[in-house]
């Protein structure tokens, strides 16, 4: 078999993050992903980390305790900001997602509530061999966790250490 030598070389990494959006109808984020904003939004015209083409292309709902309005990209990202359980935030999500997976895209907090809820089916975590100090702690408070799901892990030489957790028994 011969062919073309890609402009950029395949590794696991790019393999791995080219999966990123494959499949994905709807997202799911908290509030500290969006923006670094706390309490009441301020009116400083906040939207998002991503600018005017968000990467996400579908619509994403924000997790957060204050009402805004929906912001709508031309590329076809809308961002929802819903005060919900998760349980309920994912029935927005999967009603918008047209039938497709719903990604519950972070930051921790937000990934910790679902797994709590037991509502991830699947999971991939990235591990990076850095100390950045003090934050949230995703796997705080689920004993028995490990229970639900087969873990297989990737590592590569540049220390990055890819972990795919696929639920037990659910299909």
């Amino acid at each position: 078999m011969a062919f073309m030598a890609p402009t950029t070389p395949v590794t696991v990494d790019r393999a791995m993050f080219s999966m990123w959006g494959q499949g994905i109808g709807a997202e799911i984020m908290g509030r500290l992903k969006f923006g670094p904003q706390s309490g009441e939004w301020p009116d400083d015209g906040w939207e998002g980390w991503w600018g005017d083409e968000p990467p996400f292309l579908t619509p994403v709902f924000i997790l957060t305790r204050y009402p805004r309005k929906t912001l709508a990209f031309a590329n076809g990202t809308s961002f929802h900001f819903v005060d919900a359980s998760p349980e309920q935030a994912l029935s927005l999500a999967h009603d918008a997602a047209g039938g497709l997976d719903v990604r519950i895209g972070g930051g921790p907090s937000t990934v910790r509530e679902f797994l709590r809820a037991d509502l991830i089916d699947f999971l991939h975590i990235v591990i990076v061999p850095i100390v950045l100090g003090s934050g949230v702690r995703i796997w705080d408070h689920l004993a028995g966790l490990e229970d639900r799901f087969s873990v297989e892990s990737i590592s590569r030489s540049g220390g990055l250490t890819h972990q795919l957790w696929n639920r037990n028994g659910r299909v």
